[in-house]
């Protein structure tokens, strides 16, 4: 189940996954969408899945930010270039970081999705921390919040399917998203300036519910654990990065949207502004004795290692060599 609307760019990866799936597994296991929030709302993904409302749905960490503390770093700024290596990066580290505190809720982890880079499409033009001050900005909750107000604006968390209406209203001077969502959801009617900031990404989680996992037999977990591998990497290059995300451009374009980028010392100046936030998520991560500073350094060194890889690389990767361990099996 999703909440997101069947217009939405989503739907051809999603679709054509559960058609993977089918065939890879001979029939053996099919599974039937229910789109536009049929079945429960953006907030909810957690509780449908736990309860058996659903069987696979989001369950993002940034909509429940109070049960979540290291994977929270996966969202810090200025850490992953592109959403392909975020997610990879992201799915290697949770069996050793995130899995006790994802599995805590009652849930198995899917798949770790990453969004493109965040940018902001705003109003007025936003080329400078003066430019963001006061403005009311939307942003995914835990550190994304605290980002944009490390940064001087008013966050305010809301999902993504609901911002266009506060967007025209004017509840909203901003959104920080990525720019296939921008796209997607039409924002460019609204917000007329678009600053590249590259800020960080969105590290979206889906979830299974785990009695419906552990009802197949086992040689069906393993095929499926080792094809959701791949589902992240479908997510990733194609619709969040490559000419997906160039199309997104095009069409903000196309509405008269202006393509703004932050001069080298601005972006300087954004990336100091933020520097107490990562020291902040170690130490009081530390004080609970979470091993934040090691998390980061591991999360750092792989993307480091994965960035100069293509595309095809890291789809091969995850195809030949699936990461285990992801699911108990």
């Amino acid at each position: 189940t999703s909440h997101v609307p069947q217009s939405h760019g989503f739907f051809p990866v999603f679709n054509s996954f559960f058609e993977r799936v089918e065939e890879e597994t001979e029939g053996r296991l099919r599974i039937e969408p229910m789109w536009s929030g049929l079945l429960h709302g953006p907030l909810d993904g957690f509780k449908a899945c736990n309860t058996g409302l659903t069987d696979y749905t989001h369950g993002y960490i940034t909509y429940q930010p109070g049960s979540f503390h290291l994977m929270h770093g996966l969202q810090l700024p200025f850490v992953f270039p592109d959403s392909p290596v975020a997610s990879l990066v992201a799915e290697e580290l949770y069996p050793t970081f995130f899995k006790s505190e994802y599995e805590a809720m009652g849930v198995y982890l899917a798949t770790c999705d990453s969004t493109s880079p965040y940018q902001v499409i705003s109003r007025e033009p936003v080329l400078t921390l003066e430019d963001l001050r006061g403005l009311k900005i939307r942003a995914t909750g835990g550190i994304v919040a605290e980002i944009y107000r490390d940064l001087g604006a008013v966050p305010v968390v809301m999902a993504a399917a609901e911002v266009y209406p506060a967007f025209q209203r004017g509840i909203l001077d901003a959104v920080s998203l990525g720019v296939p969502d921008i796209a997607s959801y039409r924002l460019q009617e609204v917000g007329k300036f678009l600053t590249r900031v590259n800020l960080n990404v969105t590290v979206l989680q889906y979830a299974l519910n785990q009695r419906s996992f552990d009802a197949l037999p086992d040689d069906l977990r393993q095929q499926f654990v080792d094809l959701l591998r791949i589902r992240s990497q479908m997510c990733a290059q194609d619709y969040y990065s490559g000419p997906v995300e160039d199309e997104a451009y095009a069409e903000l374009r196309a509405g008269r949207c202006e393509i703004l980028d932050l001069e080298p010392a601005e972006r300087e100046r954004w990336r100091e502004a933020l520097q107490p936030l990562r020291n902040r998520f170690i130490v009081e991560n530390e004080a609970e004795g979470r091993p934040a500073s090691e998390m980061l350094q591991e999360m750092e060194r792989l993307s480091a290692l994965y960035s100069p890889l293509s595309r095809e690389e890291i789809m091969a990767r995850v195809t030949d060599n699936p990461i285990q361990g992801i699911i108990d099996l």
